[in-house]
This record gives C-alpha cells, structure tokens and sequence, in this order.
C-alpha cells in the first residue's frame, strides 16, 4: 500500500538515499531541502533512476520557524484528506559542516521539534510514525557528562523529563567541556530525549530515534567514514515499516534497540532497557 513519508534534507546523503529507496517502494515521498536548486535536483535524479517515482520537492529550512510552517500548509494541501503516515527528522548538521555550535543545536534538536509541531498535526493519529535521525555520538556525549542526575535525565531514567529540562539542558551545556564536538554530540543526544518524549505524549504515534551508523557523507568528510549513503537507512526503514515492540526507543545501524548512555557497537548484545543508574 502506497504510504506518504515527508523526509527533511532529503537532497543528498542518507535523506537522498531513503528518498530513493522509497521510490523504489511505490512510496509518495516528499522530499524535503533547504535549497530549491538542490531539492529539485535530487528529484530529477531519482526519477532518472526510478521512472514514475511518486516524489516531490517541498522547500523546507528545519531551522527556519516560517519555512517549517510554510512547508506544512503546502504538504497539506497536496495531500487534504489523506494523512502523512511518516515524518523523517533526517536533516542536520556539524562535525565536517564548519558550522557554529548554535546552528548545530538550533537544525539538530530545535529543527526537529519544528517539524514536528508542525507536522503531527498532519499524521495518521492511530498508526502514524516518527524516525529522528539521531548519532552514536549522542551516547557518547551521555557517557561524558559528569553529573549522574542529569544522566538520568538524558537516559530516560529521571523523574521529571520534559522539553523544559532539553531546553534548559541544551542552553547550559553548549560549549561546555562534555561538549567536545560543537554541539554535535549534545543535540543528538537530547533529540534522543525528545523522542522519549513524542512516545509518552503521542502513545497512538510510534516515535524512534537511531544512528545510521558511521555514514560517508559530507558531514563526516574527512572523519573517515567508509560506508555509502544507502547503508545508512537500515535502521530508518526498519523503524518506519517494522513492527516494533516499544515506542520512543533508540535503535543502533543494524536495527537493534540500542542505549543511551555508551555507544553500543553492530552485533553486540541488544539493550534490555534496564536502568543503569
């Protein structure tokens, strides 16, 4: 059955690679970029590669509340009466991008609340989805903070999460010495916290955060990084399609639920949810 996915920066990398393989699927996808020239050449380039791919370029800056809400009203009205069945937060930055810590933080993990507030309005409310593109630098950033109230906190463990305690957590933690890489870390980790979140005020919507694994990609240029953009969508696919047996979890590369506070290597033991602390 043909679903409708909205993927923001879908116009290259890991986004690009989903947009595609959902083409390929029957999907109608609408493939969200902060360039219109980008955007719409990426279009170009998957039905090149897929003819009659169901795909549409929506002009989308998930740091940018007007273009968030704008990109909104237009998915509306493209598809009033049907439903979105997904929302992909895929767009970020940091790391080889050269960017300031507060634009990380301000695409990472405000980005994503943007499209969110924006766009759950506009999905199915009994079997809608959420995948937040987060990092294995998100546990990692986790395992560093000292302080183990707010590890709790970050991990899911605390008594009083909410997006008060990320807003407050994000303001006074950038730039700090358990910041070690721009915000990077740090934004992914708490879009982790935002999903928990999404699970337990949305429970209809089954909401995921994963890491697509160590991705070459112009974010991690010059990292290292050796795997292609279409290994990166092994676990997104897995969450939006699979039927899985919690909502607000974090899944490794390989699919399999992951923790919060180290990073958990592909083929290592699944996470059993358990409280740490």
């Amino acid at each position: 059955m043909t679903k409708h996915l909205l993927v923001t920066g879908g116009n290259q990398g890991i986004g690009f690679a989903l947009c595609k393989k959902l083409a390929q699927d029957g999907h109608k996808v609408f493939l969200g970029a902060r360039s219109a020239e980008k955007g719409e050449a990426a279009v170009k380039d998957i039905l090149s590669a897929v003819p009659g791919a169901n795909v549409e370029f929506v002009p989308c800056d998930v740091s940018s509340d007007d273009s968030v809400k704008a990109a909104a009203s237009i998915v509306k009205d493209l598809i009033d009466p049907l439903k979105l069945y997904a929302i992909v937060n895929n767009a970020g930055t940091g790391l080889g991008h050269g960017n300031t810590s507060a634009i990380v933080l301000n695409t990472n993990l405000y980005g994503t609340k943007r499209v969110c507030d924006a766009f759950l309005p506009l999905l199915c409310p009994k079997q809608g989805r959420v995948v937040n593109v987060g990092s294995g630098g998100g546990p990692g950033y986790v395992g560093r903070v000292g302080d183990v109230e707010a590890q709790k906190m970050l991990c899911g463990f605390g008594s009083d999460l909410t997006w008060e305690w990320i807003d407050s957590h994000a303001k006074s933690a950038l730039n700090s010495s358990e910041d070690t890489n721009g915000g990077y870390g740090l934004s992914k980790a708490l879009v982790t916290c935002y999903t928990m979140i999404l699970a337990r005020e949305h429970p209809n919507i089954i909401s995921s955060a994963i890491t697509p694994g160590f991705i070459k990609t112009r974010m991690t240029a010059n990292y290292g990084a050796t795997k292609l953009p279409a290994e990166g969508i092994v676990s997104i696919m897995h969450c939006l399609f699979e039927t899985l047996d919690g909502n607000g979890w974090y899944y490794g590369s390989d699919a399999i639920r992951s923790p919060l506070h180290f990073m958990r290597n592909p083929g290592e033991p699944e996470y059993d949810g358990m409280n740490p602390f």
